[in-house]
């Protein structure tokens, strides 16, 4: 719960995964018939640091951490 006034955080979560096969069709669960929900699909991008630069990711630290490491992943 949150004190009146106080102030929210707001979690996000990435993932960084070899997906080796997907079928989205077999995705399931209550969020994804809900559109107020936001929406749940996959984004795929290049594994380079101009696609990351490209893309707001917050927080800043993770941005940099990922722009520092994404050579090293073997894209």
């Amino acid at each position: 719960m949150t004190e009146s006034g106080a102030k929210i955080t707001v979690v996000r979560h990435y993932f960084r995964a070899d997906v080796l096969t997907m079928n989205p069709n077999r995705r399931n669960g209550p969020e994804l018939d809900d559109p107020d929900v936001g929406d749940f699909s996959p984004i795929r991008i290049p594994l380079t640091v101009s696609a990351l630069a490209a893309l707001d990711l917050q927080p800043p630290e993770l941005a940099e951490y990922l722009r520092a490491h994404v050579t090293s992943w073997g894209a």
